[in-house]
């Protein structure tokens, strides 16, 4: 079953490290400038690994600053830096 992680903003939103899980469905904009979720198939606190394929929709999301992907279901949400 997959679990929403939220990103906490300090490290580097490439390492699993950087998520912690959340009991919530993120409330996140679809366009933004920072990692605000990941959705991941994980049930630990801090996942064990990111999958190449959400690495490829965090670094998508940081350059088209929308939340990806951008045409199905998305699993990377980003939000507003203000």
């Amino acid at each position: 079953m997959g679990n929403w992680f939220a990103f906490n903003g300090l490290g580097d939103p490439l390492l699993p490290g950087s998520y912690n899980k959340v009991e919530v469905t993120p409330n996140c904009v679809v366009g933004g400038c920072t990692v605000c979720a990941i959705y991941l198939d994980d049930n630990n606190d801090v996942p064990a690994v990111i999958p190449g394929s959400i690495k490829r929709y965090i670094v998508n999301a940081q350059v088209a600053l929308v939340s990806q992907p951008s045409n199905a279901i998305r699993f990377v949400y980003v939000k507003d830096c203000g």
